[in-house]
């Protein structure tokens, strides 16, 4: 087996459907890959739908723990089961298009010590607001094809070979809230030599549509458990994460200038910028001013960080 598509999954069945839907349409060879799908702990049609599809689908291998496990306990559950010489990881909302897995698979078959990363952009139909072309145009979407940083690694959309993922024993399950997990095992992957390229084409569509508020609450509850733990287990690498402007290593001393930062944006900057990103205007799906509105996103999720270390502390 080449190459086995691994998807977490909860209580996102519609979702789901629409996601394997497009994957098993996939076009990578009759025997070159398949697909293993994590229920984690789904209260939702999840199970049975799983259940009804796997008994016509010889390619789909189900798993379901007895319990919730979280993102990267059940992304180790989804690698560990898999067979194949590299895993995809794939988000439960997201369109593979035609040609995916054959990007991927030509970018790893050129060495083993190969992981790609590929882009996703939300899907036209639900973008409705200007902040969709910031979380788009984030990451790997910012760089040409070739190489890229293990920083960039987002399982919505990327691949290593199985064996390096052994190597260094899979995500951290201490990471068991939201955000960060992707990151620190890619940091890890790049310590233990994966090179990860961009994988620029095609593009896979997210489908689940969020607000502005919601994703900056997911950006707070980061601040308030998962940053301080890729804080700690990666101190040297908070500037290349740009965290260094709201968190310190343990026992630095910040700049004087970088508390007065995390003040403003505690208070009037952060609440500045998240009123003006509330009503930016666009032009379509594009905001007005794009390098701008970047900008004052950059300032609204450093603020989100900062009040969810704030309520750690609190």
């Amino acid at each position: 087996m080449k190459l086995s598509v691994v998807i977490p999954t909860m209580n996102k069945q519609p979702l789901l459907a629409r996601t394997l839907a497009a994957l098993l349409d996939q076009d990578a060879g009759t025997d070159a890959w398949n697909v293993v799908v994590v229920d984690d702990g789904s209260t939702d049609a999840t199970a049975g739908f799983l259940a009804k599809l796997a008994q016509r689908t010889p390619r789909l291998r189900v798993v379901s723990p007895r319990r919730n496990v979280g993102r990267a306990a059940a992304r180790n559950l989804g690698w560990r089961a898999a067979d194949g010489h590299w895993v995809l990881f794939l988000d439960d909302d997201i369109l593979a298009p035609p040609g995916l897995l054959r990007a991927h698979l030509a970018v790893l078959e050129q060495g083993d010590d190969r992981g790609t990363i590929g882009p996703a952009v939300t899907a036209p139909e639900i973008v409705d607001a200007p902040h969709f072309h910031y979380i788009d145009t984030r990451g790997v979407a910012k760089l040409p094809p070739g190489p890229a940083p293990g920083k960039y690694f987002v399982t919505q959309n990327a691949a290593v070979p199985r064996a390096a993922l052994a190597r260094i024993d899979g995500f951290d399950e201490e990471f068991a809230a939201y955000g960060f997990e992707d990151m620190d095992v890619g940091f890890r992957l790049e310590d233990a030599g994966v090179r990860f390229h961009v994988v620029p084409e095609p593009v896979p569509l997210h489908i689940h549509h969020h607000t502005l508020d919601a994703y900056l609450e997911k950006k707070r509850v980061c601040g308030h458990g998962s940053l301080q733990q890729i804080a700690r287990r990666h101190p040297g690498r908070l500037a290349e994460m740009r965290l260094d402007l709201v968190l310190d290593p343990a026992g630095a001393t910040p700049p004087r200038s970088r508390l007065v930062l995390r003040s403003l944006l505690r208070g009037p900057l952060g609440s500045l910028a998240r009123t003006l990103a509330r009503s930016w205007p666009s032009a379509g799906a594009r905001p007005v001013l794009p390098a701008l509105h970047a900008r004052c996103l950059d300032v609204c999720v450093l603020t989100a960080y900062c009040r969810g270390l704030s309520d750690a502390r609190s």
